[in-house]
Parts: C-alpha cells; sequence; structure tokens
C-alpha cells in the first residue's frame, strides 16, 4: 500500500513537471487568415525566464520570410504573486498562398505545437484597406519571339505618404536576359476621383528560349511612419504596408524556318547608312578615305548586331577602326547602334567597287524576313600625275619590305665636316658652388621670415593636435576603444574591471538615459539581455569575490555585447538605407 502511494505521488510529480515546463513557453499568431501579400506577426513568450534564448528560426524559412524581430520584457505583481516573462516577437511575410503551416520550434528543452495558416488570394487591392496602397503589372505584347524584346512595366499605386525602403520582387528567370530601364518614373494618376502617387518601374527582358516564359508574383513591401515616436526610446512608430499581384505566362516561339539560313536578328526595324569623308570625285592612288556604316536596331541591343564592314576589296588596302557599340532607351524601347568605320587606302588606278552591304533580319511587326542594304559603290582612281609605276602606292606589305631593305646613300663629305667642327667646353664646378650658395641663403631667409617668428604657435598648434588625437581615442569618446576594454576585461575575469568597462561601454551604447553605474544599467530597456549579466557582476562584487561568479560567465558577456553591437551596426545601415531610398510624399508640405 505505501508502496502504490509513493508511485502515485512520483506519477503527480511527473505530471506536475510536464505542466510546468508546457506552460514555459506559449506560442501565439495575431490571425490564422490572411490576404496574400500581408504579413503576420508571431509571438514566443518565455516565462519566467533566467538565463538567454537562442531561437532557431531556421525552419520558419521553408515558406516564410522573416522580415523582423524584436524583443520585449514585463513583469507583473498580483496579490503578492510575482510573474515575469519575455516575448520575442517575429514578423512573417508568407512566400505562397493555400495552406501553410508554422512549423514545431525547439526553444529550451519545450519543443512547440504547430500553427496551421490560410493564405487567400483575393486580388492585388486585398491587402490593404481603402486600397491605399496597390500594384499593376503591364505587358507590351502576349507573346513575342525567342530574343526578341518584352517590355514589362511594375507600377505601384499609393494614397499614404511617407512610403519608406520600398522593396520590389526581383526578376529572376532562367534563360532570360532582364535589364532595368534607366531609373523609376514617380507622378501622380486620378483614379475615380482619387489622386494617387504612382512609382512605375519599366524592364526589357529578352527570353532565350522558345516556350512559356513564367514571370513570377510581384511582391512589394514598404514601411510607413505616422510622424509620432516613443517617449522612452524617441523611435519613429512604422507600420509595414505590403502589396501583390498574380505574374502571368507570356508564349515565347521559336526561330521561325523562313529565317534558320540568316543570323536570327528580331527587330521593329534595322536601318544601315553609309557616309564618305573625302573626296570621292578626285581620288589618286594613295590617297586615304573614311567609309562609316552605322546600324540602328530598334527592339535590339547594339552588343547583338553583327559585323558588316568588309575586310579585304580588290585594289585598296583597308584599315577598320574598333567598332562603337552602344545601346539608348526611346519611348520605353531599347535601340541598338553599331558605328563601323573603315579608312580605305587605293593601291591601283581605275575603276574600283565597294561591294553592296546586306543585312537580313525578322520584322516581328509584319512577321516577316526583311534585308537592310547600302548598294556597291564604283570609285575611279586616278593615277598621280608624272609618276612612274614604281611610285605609286605600295599595294602589298612584301614590296614595302623589299623597298625598306634598300641600303641607304651615305655621303662622305658630311661626315668630315662634321668631324672638323669646334666644340666650346664650359667648366660648370663654380656653377655648382654658386647653386648650392643660393638655396642655402633661400632656406635660411625662409626660416627667418616665416617659422621663426611662428615658432611658439607651431608648438601650441603640435601641442594641441596632439590632444586632440589622445582625446579622440579616449575610452570616453570612443565606443571601439571601450570595446577594446571591455574585451581585457572580460578575458581576465576580474569582476570590478569588467564593471569598470562595462559600465564605459554602455555609456556610449545606450542613447535612452545615462550611463554611469550598474544600477543604471539594470533599469534601462534598451539592452535587456545585460540584466543577468549586471545582476551577476554585482553579487560577485557584494560576496567580496575577484572573479565574476553565477549563472553567467564573462565570456557570455562578452558574446552578448558583439552581438548587441553587430545588431546595431546593422540597423544603422538599414536605417541609412531607408533614408536614402524613401519614396518621396504624395502631398507637398
Amino acid at each position: 500500500m505505501v508502496a502504490r502511494i509513493h508511485y502515485l505521488l512520483a506519477l503527480l510529480a511527473t505530471l506536475f513537471c510536464v505542466t510546468v515546463s508546457a506552460q514555459e513557453v506559449d506560442i501565439s499568431v495575431d490571425r490564422n487568415e490572411l490576404a496574400r501579400g500581408e504579413t503576420l506577426t508571431l509571438t514566443i513568450r518565455v516565462y519566467d525566464q533566467r538565463q538567454g534564448v537562442q531561437l532557431d528560426l531556421t525552419p520558419l524559412r521553408e515558406n516564410f520570410d522573416v522580415l523582423d524581430t524584436r524583443t520585449s520584457s514585463q513583469i507583473r505583481s498580483i496579490n503578492g504573486a510575482v510573474e515575469s516573462w519575455t516575448d520575442y516577437v517575429v514578423t512573417l511575410f508568407p512566400l505562397s498562398e493555400g495552406e501553410l503551416q508554422i512549423p514545431s520550434l525547439q526553444i529550451n528543452s519545450v519543443r512547440t505545437d504547430p500553427i496551421d495558416l490560410l493564405i487567400v488570394n483575393e486580388g492585388p487591392r486585398s491587402n490593404q484597406a481603402d486600397n491605399e496602397l496597390f500594384l499593376e503589372i503591364e505587358v507590351n505584347k502576349e507573346s513575342v519571339y525567342v530574343q526578341e524584346q518584352l517590355l514589362f512595366t511594375v507600377r505601384l499605386f499609393y494614397t499614404i505618404n511617407g512610403i519608406r525602403n520600398p522593396q520590389f520582387t526581383e526578376l529572376e528567370m532562367p534563360e532570360t536576359v532582364t535589364q532595368l530601364i534607366g531609373s523609376p518614373n514617380q507622378y501622380e494618376q486620378l483614379i475615380d476621383g482619387v489622386r494617387y502617387g504612382v512609382y512605375e518601374k519599366r524592364y526589357v527582358i529578352f527570353p532565350q528560349r522558345s516556350g512559356p516564359l513564367e514571370i513570377p508574383d510581384i511582391l512589394f513591401r514598404g514601411e510607413v511612419t505616422d510622424g509620432s515616436s516613443n517617449f522612452v526610446f524617441r523611435n519613429l512608430n512604422t507600420r509595414r504596408v505590403t502589396a501583390f499581384i498574380d505574374g502571368m505566362t507570356i508564349d515565347v516561339k521559336e526561330r521561325p524556318a523562313d529565317a534558320r539560313s540568316v543570323n536570327w536578328l528580331p527587330a521593329s526595324s534595322i536601318t544601315i547608312e553609309e557616309d564618305w569623308e573625302g573626296d570621292l570625285d578626285n581620288l589618286q592612288v594613295g590617297d586615304s578615305l573614311v567609309r562609316r556604316l552605322t546600324i540602328r536596331a530598334q527592339g535590339l541591343g547594339g552588343a547583338v548586331l553583327p559585323p558588316v564592314a568588309q575586310e579585304t576589296i580588290n585594289g585598296m588596302n583597308v584599315y577598320p577602326d574598333p567598332p562603337e557599340i552602344s545601346q539608348t532607351f526611346v519611348e520605353g524601347s531599347i535601340v541598338g547602334t553599331r558605328i563601323e568605320t573603315t579608312t580605305l587606302v587605293p593601291t591601283t588606278s581605275g575603276e574600283i567597287t565597294i561591294p553592296e552591304t546586306r543585312i537580313p533580319w525578322w520584322n516581328v511587326e509584319t512577321d516577316q524576313l526583311e534585308t537592310s542594304v547600302v548598294p556597291a559603290t564604283t570609285l575611279n582612281i586616278n593615277a598621280v600625275a608624272g609618276a612612274v609605276p614604281s611610285e605609286q602606292a605600295v599595294a602589298s606589305t612584301e614590296n614595302l619590305q623589299r623597298l625598306l631593305e634598300t641600303a641607304p646613300v651615305l655621303d662622305q663629305s658630311m661626315i668630315d665636316a662634321q668631324a672638323e667642327t669646334d666644340f666650346i667646353e664650359v667648366g660648370a664646378a663654380w656653377m655648382n658652388y654658386l647653386i648650392a650658395a643660393a638655396l642655402a641663403i633661400v632656406a635660411l631667409s625662409i626660416y627667418k621670415l616665416t617659422i621663426a617668428p611662428r615658432q611658439s604657435d607651431m608648438a601650441n598648434a603640435y601641442k594641441n593636435w596632439r590632444q586632440s588625437v589622445s582625446d579622440r581615442y579616449a575610452p570616453e569618446n570612443n565606443e571601439a576603444i571601450a570595446f577594446k576594454q571591455l574585451q581585457q576585461a572580460c578575458r581576465s575575469g576580474n569582476a570590478a574591471n569588467v564593471r569598470n568597462t562595462l559600465i564605459l561601454w554602455c555609456s556610449h551604447f545606450i542613447k535612452g538615459r545615462e550611463v554611469r553605474s550598474m544600477e543604471d544599467i539594470l533599469q534601462q530597456q534598451e539592452a535587456p539581455e545585460l540584466h543577468v549579466f549586471a545582476r551577476d557582476i554585482q553579487s560577485s562584487l557584494y560576496n567580496n569575490s575577484a572573479a565574476v561568479n553565477g549563472e553567467t560567465s564573462p565570456q557570455q558577456l562578452l558574446e552578448a555585447v558583439t552581438r548587441l553591437r553587430s545588431g546595431k551596426k546593422a540597423a544603422n545601415k538599414q536605417q541609412s538605407k531607408l533614408d536614402r531610398y524613401a519614396l518621396p510624399p504624395l502631398y507637398k508640405a
């Protein structure tokens, strides 16, 4: 009987421990059903937290984008019973629609239960109240040929001011070449009597294979501030705004059979122009003239246009220059240009014909093969008057080499006359002494006139400079130096040194209040994770212990401070990006 009672007591104790353990962690979401493009708030509450919690959010990243994490701690006393907890608040962005699940998370020794969610698609204006924010996408064609340009436009319509850090889905599609056209356009548009601000981004897409081209769903995320701030931390109150619109499928047609025997150039138009520099009517052997061919293609970049200039022409030496390749955007369409410049030198007299230049291309407007042509040009080359054939321009490098190998004729009388020329020798030793004396006089004059009268001022300036450098790198004025001193104190483990260096570093890091003692660290809420370390340090000092004793160690303190510094640097960097890329206000002040 006694053994059975002991067994029942042990069973009840086990159940009680499991119940307490289950109550140590509570997980909840702000809602279980949301529109596609909205964000979700996940709250993980840990009761009676005695040490730091390492949250592993990796399981969430399979179906969600983790946008933000923050913590808050609270203590409540009711009828003498004290209850404390820490909330870990995670902002999630669902990556797809339909039924999703927040998976089970391991938090300390507790594993949470999964949470089911339903993500519904109610259209591009479903995820904001009163149509304050929505997206629109547009393409110039529903089907294109392979390597033909597709113009894609995404527009954000908004009626709210102060949108910061605008982020759109990047257009990353396999086997495509995608380019943003210029900078985003910003203007206003009146829709059903409501004035909207419009933020427009335009792209040109070149599909590199035939078949369906899947343009992904477009998601927009940003932040809006209401202009108010938190009294304690003086941070602007912000809320996240999102917008979503379904992608689309474009049919990419393969190369037509009529164009498989020529270079594939799908474009709206391709023109080729010929310009000459030089007198074409009075050309002689050895004269040079410049021929310039300019190719312009609407709907193709200049880099894909083929070379067209002739490399060899009978009766002429050809010297081509490197081509000039460029591209611009005209009315949202890409226009590519290729300019080929060639210098031509006739080597024989008579008629010389420059062959015609042909560029076959596929007209995507008329859906047929066309050819741009520069007709052949015939030039009449005159012989040089009074010149024998050997004096004409050299037609080949072989003849030129033979001429260069001819031995030169020397005039011995000129050599003898040059040898008999008198040379005047000038002794320059006294000139060196004179230059050295002049330099010494100049240096002495500069010292007497400029340096000597201001010697005391220069000494004071040097002293002030050394003092400013010393102040700059003093731990009281430099957070990095204070952090290094804290590192050294944590490695030594001396409680007094750790306390002093921690107070000094917190005076730089914590901006919400002035930090001069450990009590100030315990009362601040900007870095609540330091509370447990501060209590252990205080306890060690009160117990007259030279080393830090307690639930934490100096190494853990150093790791926590390092995380805080990294987090603040990332937050400052993000804030600078927010300030730099914030959308302008719709309504001017």
